[in-house]
């Protein structure tokens, strides 16, 4: 731009005086649209808004902007709306593009003679037929960072001229930030939706809550999120009964830690999990907590299915035991009884066969109560049990059919262990599915021994005292690969023998409702050791 003097032509001072005016004008309108380009708008509206105030500070037939995705360069909005040919969603290629010449030299690029130009661009053809026949490419910058172009075109030759580069450019830098802020917008809105609609369509109830048990967000009632007087946790999902000390929430917030819990709702009906995941700021301290609430009613009733088809297997197994003790029982209360019947005998000797069928008859008694005690299937309460009972009734009912394999059974019990609570039937079932394993791993051994242990052991982290029953074999030993697979339903490494796949599975299940765990130890060759664990 040419400096006014005083030997300045009054023609000269009027060119600048004009030329001055038509750059506040511009830098006038860029301000103005810098103001009226708001993250919400569409592509559309923004191409709108920097269409108007243009027309009066640069001639165009054609406006576009095109941004860059996934390396290619997207036509997104342009006037003329209707236009088809280099319209919205045209696609221009990397390879001898003249957008893509601004893109990459950073710089404008200015055609004024396309028709007339000696390097032909591949939308050359596109825009003479609108016609197009001068334009000025300038590249969207933000940070040194192209994301696209912003295209004028005119039809007529010449239209542009190089001074126009500087309002050009600083039109596309502004825009190039008002698109960048939009683009950055809508990313975010995607991802808030694909949250909001992947929380919306969990089937069970999820919420955010505070330490007050203030729900700050449910996603089965999505206007808690925008309510001034959010409820709390308890109002709207009364599983503890109002029983805060029951909720896990209360739990992660205090230890830092994800908790778990299962409660069974107040009509006895329904049984639910809830599990509580703290969530941490960026100091590390538990702002809020997340609790899933889910409803195991049906896998519990399936469980308990499961858990009486397993019965049910064991008892098949037992049946040969039971029906030998029965007959040796019978068999000396029958001839006994034929002994008093047929010869006198003195008082001494009737006595004592009397006293043997009375002893018969008890044992008989005992064998028969165990079993149809253990084949009960609706009694599931808990009791004070004393585990060292439940190892010996669980023996009474399998140690036939585990010596009559030629398999000797050593028994270590450690005495005065403290009653614990329990249900009697589930922990007899773990500790018969522990010995009906052990037998079969025997099979194959000629000195086979099981060895059933029961003792105490503290833990010192948790200050927990855990009784132990264990069962130990020196059988075949269990590989590695199959290790990890013991406790999945349906796999048994006995399938030939008429194994379930349910024994272990369920085991486990029974040792986690009473608040313990099943430690395993096996090696090849050398046997296996299955440990019980129960908290006192």
């Amino acid at each position: 731009m040419k400096l006014i003097s005083e030997r300045s032509h009054p023609a000269e001072i009027k060119d600048v005086i004009e030329e001055l005016t038509r750059q506040n004008k511009r830098l006038t309108i860029i301000n103005h649209i810098a103001q009226s380009i708001n993250v919400e708008m569409s592509y559309d509206e923004i191409i709108h808004q920097v269409a108007v105030p243009l027309k009066k500070v640069l001639p165009y037939d054609l406006l576009s902007f095109c941004l860059i995705e996934n390396n290619q360069l997207i036509i997104k909005s342009g006037i003329p709306k209707e236009q088809k040919i280099l319209g919205e969603g045209w696609v221009l290629h990397a390879e001898n593009s003249a957008p893509w010449k601004a893109i990459h030299d950073k710089h404008c690029f200015l055609r004024q003679d396309i028709p007339n130009d000696p390097h032909q661009y591949q939308e050359d053809e596109d825009l003479l037929s609108l016609p197009i026949r001068c334009a000025i490419m300038a590249p969207l910058l933000v940070n040194n960072e192209v994301i696209g172009a912003l295209n004028f075109g005119s039809k007529n030759t010449y239209a542009y001229r190089e001074h126009d580069f500087l309002f050009v450019q600083q039109l596309a830098d502004q825009l190039a930030v008002c698109l960048k802020n939009t683009q950055l917008f809508n990313q975010i809105s995607r991802i808030k939706a694909d949250w909001e609609q992947t929380f919306q369509a969990v089937p069970d109830q999820l919420f955010l809550m505070d330490q007050n048990y203030t729900v700050l967000r449910h996603n089965q009632l999505p206007e808690i999120s925008t309510s001034p007087e959010r409820p709390k946790c308890y109002q709207i999902c009364n599983r503890c009964h109002g029983h805060l000390q029951l909720c896990p929430g209360g739990e992660a917030f205090i230890q830092g830690e994800s908790a778990t819990k299962e409660l069974i709702s107040a009509d006895q009906q329904k049984i639910y999990l809830i599990s509580a995941y703290p969530v941490r700021t960026s100091q590390e301290k538990v702002s809020n907590v997340v609790l899933y609430i889910q409803d195991i009613t049906e896998k519990r009733l399936l469980e308990y299915k499961l858990f009486g088809s397993a019965k049910m297997a064991s008892i098949g197994e037992m049946a040969a035991g039971v029906a030998h003790e029965l007959n040796s029982t019978l068999t000396a209360i029958i001839g006994n009884s034929d002994l008093l019947l047929r010869n006198p005998l003195s008082e001494y000797k009737s006595t004592k066969l009397l006293t043997d069928i009375r002893n018969c008859g008890q044992r008989s008694k005992k064998i028969i109560q165990n079993l149809l005690t253990f084949s009960r299937q609706d009694n599931v309460a808990l009791e004070t049990v004393l585990i060292n009972d439940v190892v010996k009734n669980s023996l009474s009912l399998i140690s036939y059919q585990i010596e009559k394999n030629n398999i000797t059974i050593q028994e270590n019990y450690l005495r005065n262990i403290p009653p614990l609570l329990g249900n009697k039937l589930q922990l007899e079932q773990v500790v018969i599915n522990f010995l009906l394993n052990a037998r079969d791993a025997l099979q194959k051994n000629e000195n086979g021994t099981i060895t059933i242990s029961t003792t105490l052991t503290d833990d010192i982290k948790t200050r927990t005292t855990w009784a132990v029953v264990t069962v130990e074999d020196n059988g075949e030993g269990i590989s590695k690969k199959n290790l990890n697979k013991i406790f999945q339903p349906f796999f048994t490494l006995r399938a030939k023998t008429g194994g379930t796949g349910l024994g272990l599975p369920l085991s486990l299940g029974i040792a986690q409702t009473h608040g313990g765990r099943i430690e395993v130890w096996s090696e090849l060759g050398k046997g296996s050791k299955f440990s019980l664990m129960l908290p006192l």
